[in-house]
């Protein structure tokens, strides 16, 4: 981007190469046709396959009653299809209902020594923080250590001094929320095991938009919602957790999906669900990541968000990211950096988030909505998040309001 003219001739070429899929993609996400939505990182746009999918659940439930054995073999697709995303084994991947509960899962069934303390990220999304100070409450945990962070990122050198024997976990959010950095999970990951210490992720901001694997990345436990990046829907969520930490995990809380009889593995082994009682004389953990899936799904919001993931799939979204959705992102910050505008996010770390420093973040993607651009306000921040839908017309579009909002002051 040292020109003009070589914005132009990059864009041209990638123009020819995502116009198709893009142009297809963006058909089936009705928004588009209205909106330059640049809020993925807050919820996704609905798309097309979702919303057919959820209308065909209703209409089969209205008139011939819940297809529940659809529902039991596409709950198995659904984490087959998450698995293959990232990189792991459908064994290792628990369906839950969101991010939240899926780290609260795995917390509860960790065997903490006494003395255990926690080391968490400085930029981590709050629920990590509440879910290590609970434990820390009730005892579980010693001390909840938060490390530092230079410009936007974990520093390493903080989690070098405080992890240490007595860590038990190691807290780390794969894409910041905020500023956007995407952090060296590998790094983290050594520091970790060289202690013995989990590392718990999450990559709520990170699949779904940039490639992810797990075996790379080397974390123990990665946790992602539905609802962003994967453009699914609330309710649904995933948690990844690598096979050797499974076999040492003993689940504090169970239900009757978390069983090594549950209605699942019998379907998978051909027998009826129902065909006969279950023991409850015992609890009898599975030996795999189900012991994390206490209760019955939400239905529904599982049919929509294999709808999503397979539209994910079809386009090739998180492979898209090096060629076009990254090149958004610097668009949109080498533009706005050399209007004056402040920007966050550490462009040698970034993944799909741009986060801009202003006076009223609240006031500015207010005045971009009454424009038909829709972005999101944080405290003293300005996020904009573009996915692989996105077309570089879109960021000119908002490269241009912010600038006409800076001449009016309101930057």
């Amino acid at each position: 981007y040292k020109s003009k003219r070589a914005y132009k001739l990059l864009t041209a070429r990638e123009c020819s190469e995502m116009a198709d899929p893009i142009r297809e993609a963006r058909a089936r996400i009705e928004i588009t046709k209205t909106k330059v939505y640049l809020d993925n990182a807050g919820a996704g746009p609905l798309v097309t396959d979702v919303k057919d999918r959820v209308e065909w659940f209703l209409e089969v439930w209205n008139t011939e009653g819940e297809p529940w054995g659809e529902v039991l073999r596409d709950i198995v697709e659904i984490k087959r299809e998450f698995a293959e995303m990232i990189g792991a084994r459908l064994e290792e991947v628990a369906l839950v209902p969101g991010a939240t509960y899926g780290i609260n899962a795995v917390l509860s069934s960790i065997k903490f020594k006494p003395g255990a303390n926690a080391v968490a990220a400085p930029n981590n999304f709050p629920t990590s923080y509440y879910a290590l100070h609970a434990l820390r409450k009730r005892g579980f945990l010693k001390e909840v250590r938060v490390a530092n962070a230079v410009n936007g990122c974990m520093d390493m050198d903080s989690y070098e001094r405080l992890v240490d024997d007595d860590t038990a976990i190691v807290m780390i959010d794969h894409v910041a929320w905020l500023t956007g950095c995407r952090e060296d999970l590998r790094e983290v990951s050594r520091i970790a095991h060289e202690h013995n210490a989990i590392v718990i992720t999450d990559a709520f901001h990170s699949v779904g938009v940039i490639p992810v694997n797990v075996r790379e990345l080397e974390a123990d436990v990665l946790v992602c919602g539905a609802y962003k990046w994967l453009m699914g829907l609330h309710g649904v969520g995933f948690t990844f957790v690598k096979m050797e930490v499974l076999e040492e995990l003993e689940p504090m809380l169970a239900g009757w999906m978390a069983i090594e009889d549950s209605v699942i593995a019998r379907m998978l082994s051909g027998e009826r669900v129902f065909g006969r009682p279950f023991d409850t004389s015992d609890f009898k953990k599975p030996k795999n990541a189900t012991m994390l899936e206490w209760g019955t799904w939400a239905a529904i919001a599982v049919e929509g968000t294999l709808a999503a993931l397979r539209f994910l799939k079809r386009f090739r979204a998180p492979e898209s990211y090096e060629a076009h959705t990254s090149k958004l992102v610097e668009r949109l910050a080498s533009s706005l950096e050399s209007a004056g505008f402040k920007t966050i996010t550490p462009m040698d770390r970034k993944a799909a988030i741009l986060s801009l420093k202003v006076k009223d973040s609240h006031k500015i993607a207010g005045a971009l909505r009454r424009e038909g651009v829709i972005v999101s306000a944080r405290p003293g921040l300005l996020r904009i998040s573009p996915h692989f839908y996105n077309t570089f017309s879109e960021v000119e579009r908002v490269i241009e309001l912010l600038l006409e909002l800076r001449k009016k002051g309101l930057s």
